[in-house]
């Protein structure tokens, strides 16, 4: 008996793949996710394919799990990318509706954003990968999202476009076609997991998301309900983790787990101090160190540099102080990081809270919704969705999906023969 079809969201992270997969439920117009999973990949690197072979398995080895851990196959792969090599510009399109009833249709759509599309200066390295439409202006109307079937004479679009460096979409794209599996869309992942963290109501009043990754912390502006900004920073949590194996002298692994055992974003009243033991990088003695040095010395340092790099982004984009009235949401696996939201709060002097998907955009085992390692990639489903449902971003490079055994038996007789 055969299985049903999924949509697979694949997040290209920092060093890692992480895959969700899910179905739109129709009756209840949400997206449910059924099975998730995270491979960790040498072949990655800040977002970046920089070996083909190992991303490609770790690709395979997450899709081959998601169908083995749930009741379905993978018949539609969405990509979710961040990373230093792509960047955000924005742009304005104009066209004319010349219907003799000047009604605006789909065609009208594709008109004004290719319009817009035009108006972006692109290197010759460059190529643009997805463009949100942020609002219509129809006959000087502002505020419009889905103006199809509306009238007037002539529409305005404003758009958010992201761009990415020619050879590394390649990369990415040629790890996935040597295992015999396209995709049908990219997408930014910063942006795609802030959209189902964020409510209607926090993104009227302005607030910001901040996705602290592993190698790169992203962030996401709304102002009046619209994406404001985007933006990349090229540091992340596992910075954190590198200073703390320098000072004491400690393997990557070791470190991770005393960061996440004994670390904290800054010292609080109620934080315990205490003498902890490690294994140093010989891999046989044990040493001792202190956490309350731990967290002043090595990590608090760390963290502050980060808060300090987003104050600065937020200062030259003039954002202003209306993104407080909206607060702070944070995600990403560092996020996890004792502490972390009082420490924001502090810096800030606003609210801040944990991401958490909405519920009435997502549901699945809690293991899974909570985990904010898989946020990115369930929010590449959530969109592909809406996106389907609601005509809310420009698909650039629709493709065709051939992840079955039929299509990877052919490429293989394509590469013998």
């Amino acid at each position: 008996m055969s299985k049903s079809i999924a949509v697979a969201g694949i997040d290209i992270g920092s060093n890692k793949v992480c895959c969700a997969c899910g179905i739109y439920d129709k009756n209840l117009k949400i997206v449910k996710v059924v099975a998730a999973t995270s491979i960790e990949c040498d072949g990655i690197k800040a977002g970046a394919v920089i070996n083909i072979q190992e991303a490609a398995t770790a690709i395979n080895k997450a899709i081959e799990e998601v169908e083995k851990n749930s009741d379905y196959d993978i018949n539609d792969v969405i990509i979710a990318m961040r990373g230093n090599f792509i960047k955000s510009k924005s742009a304005k399109g104009i066209a004319n509706i010349n219907y003799s009833n000047k009604e605006v249709t789909e065609e009208t759509i594709e008109n004004v954003l290719e319009n817009a599309k035009k108006q972006i200066k692109i290197e010759a390295e460059e190529e643009i990968f997805q463009i949100l439409p942020r609002e219509y202006i129809l006959n000087q109307q502002k505020g419009i999202q889905n103006p199809i079937g509306m009238e007037g004479n002539h529409i305005e679009v404003d758009v958010h476009a992201f761009l990415g460096c020619n050879t590394n979409l390649c990369n990415i794209s040629k790890a996935m076609h040597s295992i015999g599996i396209d995709y049908s869309d990219r997408v930014y992942g910063y942006l795609v997991a802030s959209d189902i963290l964020v409510t209607k109501e926090e993104k009227e009043l302005s607030c910001i998301v901040i996705d602290f990754g592993g190698l790169t912390t992203g962030i996401v502006h709304y102002l009046h309900g619209l994406v404001k900004h985007t933006d990349e920073l090229s540091e992340g949590s596992d910075y954190i983790t590198r200073d703390i194996g320098h000072k004491l002298r400690a393997t990557y692994a070791v470190s991770k787990q005393i960061k996440e055992t004994y670390g904290a974003a800054f010292v609080l009243n109620g934080f315990k101090n205490e003498e902890f033991e490690y294994k140093a990088a010989d891999g046989i003695s044990f040493k001792k160190y202190n956490r309350l040095d731990l967290v002043n010395g090595i990590i608090t340092p760390r963290f502050d540099r980060i808060l300090y790099q987003i104050k600065e982004i937020i200062k030259i984009n003039d954002y202003g102080d209306e993104f407080l009235s909206g607060g702070v949401i944070i995600t990403g696996g560092g996020s996890k990081l004792m502490y972390i939201t009082e420490a924001i709060e502090k810096a800030f002097n606003c609210s801040v809270r944990t991401g958490i998907p909405a519920s009435t955009l997502v549901e699945g085992s809690s293991s899974i919704i909570l985990n904010p390692s898989y946020i990115t990639a369930i929010g590449a489903i959530v969109f592909n969705f809406s996106n389907t449902k609601k005509n809310s971003s420009w698909n650039l490079n629709k493709k065709i999906v051939k992840n079955d055994l039929k299509s990877k038996i052919l490429k293989w007789f394509e590469e013998v023969f």
